[in-house]
């Protein structure tokens, strides 16, 4: 594993997972945010935003019709309050795998965890729609967590908060957050956040989960690269 560490990525460098996961969730909530302020000034019902554009992005029980909501679920939010914690949370946990130079295994983290977390969310009874990035956000949590167990935040206070504590604030308040949500999202998290130890614990042993990720992204660097 200590062989695969890169360094931390600058801030604007293309490879910086998050700098792309920010751009790709922020964009997502925009873009969706500017077709919704259309449908109000042609005064079109908001159930029709929801039910035309909003809802085939979400994961539901009948998901089979709209299979894509695997893999958009993750990255959509409704609502700017849903979306500023989650991606407060986001980049400060990705900040923490890039300190410790695991910054191309923060998008499979995320990927997986995602994924995992959905089919789970669909195979104990969807009830409720699941949407946003809480999921893979659990996964990149437990990752760090797992990975740099004994690293220490703010170090001017009492030497330093370790990690496990913030993990356990974020556990708490999503906990809370979560209080009214169906038994199947809050399982569909937990899996999230078992996913993300499970990738730490396979890297560790040698396994790169996210190998074939890092191995299309470089032959698609490579086929779009111009020729001399």
């Amino acid at each position: 594993m200590q062989e695969e560490i890169n360094q931390k990525p600058l801030l604007g460098a293309d490879n910086n997972a998050l700098v792309a996961l920010l751009a790709i969730n922020l964009v997502g909530y925009v873009i969706l945010g500017m077709l919704k302020v259309i449908y109000y000034l042609e005064s079109l019902p908001l159930e029709q935003f929801y039910n035309q554009l909003f809802y085939p992005l979400t994961l539901q029980s009948d998901w089979y019709h709209q299979p894509w909501s695997l893999f958009t679920y993750n990255w959509v939010h409704d609502g700017f309050w849903t979306l500023l914690p989650n991606m407060i949370w986001m980049s400060i946990f990705i900040h923490l795998l890039q300190v410790k130079g695991a910054n191309k295994h923060v998008f499979p983290i995320y990927f997986y965890s995602g994924l995992l977390g959905a089919i789970t969310f669909l195979s104990i009874g969807a009830n409720q729609p699941l949407v946003g990035a809480g999921v893979s956000i659990t996964g990149l949590v437990v990752a760090s967590i797992a990975l740099i167990p004994n690293y220490k935040i703010l170090p001017i206070i009492y030497g330093g908060i370790p990690l496990w504590i913030l993990g356990l604030i974020y556990m708490l308040l999503q906990g809370y957050a979560l209080l009214d949500a169906s038994i199947s999202v809050d399982i569909a998290i937990a899996i999230g956040g078992i996913t993300g130890l499970a990738y730490v614990m396979l890297l560790k042993r040698g396994k790169d989960l996210g190998k074939w990720m890092h191995q299309l992204l470089h032959l698609l660097n490579n086929s779009l690269s111009p020729k001399n």
